[in-house]
């Protein structure tokens, strides 16, 4: 590669590719470009503006307490010391002593117990009611969380609201391989992709968002977010990225650096695939650094690394000629035998 006078280009396999020097210019434009593509949940903001409220659903145990009167807060008669709740049957309602059916679900316990105290004082002086849901009692809405965390499964939504740094406390935390960056959200046949590394670690409340009933959680692993290390390095590889930022230098002296015998130190690229990109069509953006430069260290240590990015350090011209005829001297000095055995079997 020659960096020399390159903005851009499109090569015959039909890829184009833009060629940029890593340098603070650069770095600054990519760093606006980073906090203007953050996702920012507007879920979040939405949740903000209403109260949570948790509305009952089919199956919820509901208790109901009439104070001054066990005759209706255990209609049952139980002596066990365990008072009994009321099933919301699936026609959405739960019986009650005078009231009959009592329509619950899509309502809130407030709701209820306004109604009924309205409709018990046909038959007693001020009623005092009370409506709540047993703690075991939150059977009809719940959420699924899969994949990097300790305990998957399913977990209840409640009376308190179910954010998404509550549901990975509740499935124990996460585990040393999850994707923190990569959360998807599976809701009403929609996938929204969080980040609950900019959640835990920087604190940004856009990702964490209010949970519903029926909503998925799935914390992938990293073993997709891998950077590639090619050419005059001291140990060409692939690795996974780890939890946070990782550098172009830092990268670079994971491997030990660059081969001092075999690089050329002016011409270290990292190659990107644009997020633009259509498909069928990739785009390139390659970002170009002199690291005989004495600002390319700080450089490097700002130039922040992306999953599938490859970091390419080409030869010296030296080396591609000795290469060259590394594999070519091998075929000339065959020929001559070659020739030789042809003639044998033509009779000459």
């Amino acid at each position: 590669m020659d960096p020399a006078g390159k903005e851009g280009g499109h090569e015959s396999t039909g890829v184009d590719y833009r060629l940029t020097p890593i340098d603070a210019v650069s770095l600054g434009a990519l760093e606006s470009r980073k906090q203007e593509n953050k996702p920012r949940s507007g879920l979040f903001q939405q949740d903000e503006k209403v109260a949570y409220q948790y509305r009952i659903g089919v199956g919820d145990l509901v208790r109901i307490t009439v104070w001054d009167h066990p005759e209706l807060t255990n209609p049952a008669g139980n002596t066990t010391g365990q008072l009994q709740g009321q099933v919301v049957l699936p026609d959405g309602t739960f019986y009650f002593p005078f009231l009959n059916k009592v329509q619950a679900a899509g309502r809130t316990t407030d709701d209820i117990r306004v109604e009924m105290t309205r409709n018990l004082e046909k038959f007693i002086r001020s009623p005092q009611v009370d409506v709540y849901i047993q703690p075991n009692g939150f059977r009809s809405q719940k959420i699924y969380i899969s994949g990097e965390v300790e305990e998957p499964g399913f977990f209840p939504i409640t009376d308190v609201p179910l954010r998404l740094s509550d549901a990975i406390a509740q499935a124990g935390g996460l585990s040393k391989e999850a994707d923190l960056s990569g959360v998807t959200l599976q809701r009403d046949r929609q996938t929204l992709v969080l980040d609950a590394y900019r959640l835990l670690y920087e604190g940004d409340l856009s990702q964490n968002i209010l949970l519903q009933d029926g909503d998925v959680l799935n914390i992938p692993d990293r073993r997709l977010r891998k950077v590639f290390l090619m050419g005059e390095v001291v140990r060409p590889s692939s690795f996974v990225m780890p939890v946070g930022k990782l550098t172009l230098a830092e990268i670079l002296s994971d491997v030990g650096g660059i081969n001092q015998n075999t690089a050329n130190a002016q011409q270290v690229y990292v190659i990107r695939q644009s997020a633009e990109s259509p498909k069928g069509s990739p785009t390139l953006n390659i970002y170009h650094l002199d690291s005989t430069s004495p600002t390319s260290v700080l450089y490097a240590d700002q130039f922040e690394m992306f999953p599938r990015d490859v970091v390419y350090v080409d030869p010296v011209r030296l080396v591609r000629i000795n290469r060259l005829l590394g594999t070519i001297l091998p075929s000339l000095q065959v020929l001559p035998a070659v020739r030789s055995n042809i003639r044998v079997l033509e009779g000459e």
